[in-house]
This record gives C-alpha cells, sequence and structure tokens, in this order.
C-alpha cells in the first residue's frame, strides 16, 4: 500500500522533469531561430542598394543589342532581391514568439517549421546577394 504513493510520486517527477526538458529544448530551438534571422537580417538594406544598382546597370544597357543576355541576368538578379527582400518580412510578420496556446509538442513542431523556413529565407538572400554582387562585377 505504501508502494502506490511512491510510485505515483515518481511518476509525477518524472512528468514535470521530461516537460522542463522539452520546454528548454524549445527555447533552444527558438533561439536557433531567431539567431538565423539576426544573422541575415543586417543584410537587407546591402539587398535594396544592390536591386537598384542591378536596375540602373540593366536600364543603362537597354540601347545595347550585344548586352542583352546581361541585361536579362540583371533583371534576373533584381527579381531574386526583391523577392528575398520581401520573403523575409513576410517570414517576420508571421513568426508567433510566444506559444502559450500550444503544447510543448505543438511549440516543437511550429519552431521547427519556422527553422526550415528561415534557413530557406536566409538562403535565398545569401543567394540573391551573391549573384548580384558577382554580375555587378562585371564590366561591359
Amino acid at each position: 500500500m505504501k508502494l502506490i504513493p511512491f510510485v505515483l510520486s515518481l511518476l509525477f517527477f518524472t512528468l514535470l522533469f521530461s516537460c522542463g526538458a522539452e520546454k528548454e529544448e524549445n527555447e533552444a530551438l527558438k533561439e536557433q531561430v531567431i539567431a538565423i534571422h539576426d544573422e541575415v537580417m543586417p543584410e537587407i538594406g546591402h539587398l535594396k542598394n544592390q536591386q537598384s544598382k542591378l536596375i540602373e546597370k540593366a536600364n543603362s544597357l537597354e540601347n545595347e543589342a550585344s548586352a542583352a543576355s546581361y541585361r536579362e541576368d540583371l533583371n534576373l538578379a533584381a527579381q531574386s532581391c526583391e523577392s528575398a527582400y520581401d520573403n523575409m518580412f513576410v517570414w517576420m510578420r508571421q513568426f508567433k514568439s510566444e506559444y502559450d496556446e500550444m503544447s510543448e509538442e505543438e511549440t516543437r513542431a511550429y519552431l521547427m517549421e519556422q527553422l526550415r523556413m528561415v534557413e530557406k529565407v536566409k538562403v535565398d538572400i545569401l543567394s540573391a546577394k551573391s549573384t548580384a554582387d558577382s554580375l555587378l562585377n562585371v564590366s561591359i
């Protein structure tokens, strides 16, 4: 009979500590998501600047038939810059930083999805920036 309270106490503490560990894991996951955002957010201004330069350069080559392919590449790169810029702000608007209405399991699933999304935003930003930088360094 004395075994039942002991088993119940053991079960209670096991659940308590496992929930605490899950909460800590979710907090670490949230910090990882925010860290990726913080890493690429400073590139946003540079991205918009590069987009303007790409458009300006493409417009300056409008009357040069020999540069048609290069002009098209410049315009595509400008579109990539705009898309990467927009995607960052779309992601930021939909990101939830409070999870009171979610269980720890739901929070983990949400944060895993957010991690996937913000990693894609990062790849898009860095790719657009790299392409823009390389195209703007071409001299015709």
